[in-house]
C-alpha cells in the first residue's frame, strides 16, 4: 500500500493554455496576502501557467518571498492550519532546501504549488528572470513546450525525472539571458 497521498503520485498531464490561469493565480495570491500578511515581501505567479499561451500542468505556482526560514516555516504552519487544502512537503522529501514547498489540493488533485522563499535566495530572480524571457520571446516559449511535451510522454509517471529533464533548459535560458 501506498504511503503518500492520492495526488503525491499523479500522473504528469500537460493542458492547453487556459484564460483562467491568471485569475486563479491572482485569487490565490490575494487569499495568500491576506493570510501572510506583511510577511509576505512579494507574491509572484510563475511557472508554465504564467505564461501567455503556455501549455502546462494545470497547476498554479506561486512563489513568496520571505524574510528568513523562520518566518517561512511559522508561516506555512499558520496556513496548513487556517486552510486544509494547502499540504506541506516535508522539506526531506523536497529535497529543495533553498525553500518550502506546500501542495493545495482540491478533490485529490494538486491544484497549486506554493514556494516560500527566503529573501535573498537566488531562485527568486531565477524564477523571475526566466517567466519573463519565455513572456518576451515567442521562440522560446515553442521550444519550451516542446521540452516539456516530450518530457511528459517520457517520464509521465515520475514528476521528479519530468522536473529534472527540464533543468537543462532552463539553465541555458538563464545563461543566455545574464
Amino acid at each position: 500500500m501506498n504511503k503518500f497521498p492520492k495526488w503525491a503520485n499523479e500522473e504528469v498531464v500537460i493542458a492547453p493554455y487556459s484564460e483562467q490561469w491568471p485569475r486563479v493565480a491572482h485569487e490565490l495570491m490575494t487569499e495568500l496576502s491576506k493570510v501572510f500578511g506583511s510577511n509576505a515581501l512579494a507574491i509572484e505567479h510563475i511557472g508554465s501557467t504564467s505564461i501567455p499561451g503556455m501549455a502546462a500542468k494545470p497547476i498554479i505556482d506561486i512563489m513568496v518571498m520571505m524574510k528568513d526560514f523562520n518566518t517561512i516555516d511559522h508561516n506555512a504552519l499558520l496556513l496548513t492550519q487556517a486552510h486544509s487544502a494547502w499540504h506541506l512537503v516535508p522539506p526531506e522529501l523536497d529535497e529543495r532546501p533553498w525553500r518550502r514547498f506546500l501542495v493545495k489540493v482540491v478533490g485529490d488533485h494538486r491544484f497549486a504549488h506554493l514556494h516560500l522563499v527566503p529573501e535573498g535566495q537566488q531562485r527568486w530572480e531565477e524564477h523571475i528572470t526566466f517567466r519573463e524571457a519565455l513572456r518576451a520571446d515567442p521562440e522560446l516559449k515553442a521550444q519550451y513546450a516542446e521540452v516539456k511535451k516530450e518530457l511528459a510522454k517520457v517520464h509521465r509517471d515520475d514528476r521528479e525525472a519530468y522536473t529534472d529533464g527540464k533543468a537543462e533548459f532552463i539553465q541555458s535560458v538563464l545563461r543566455m539571458v545574464n
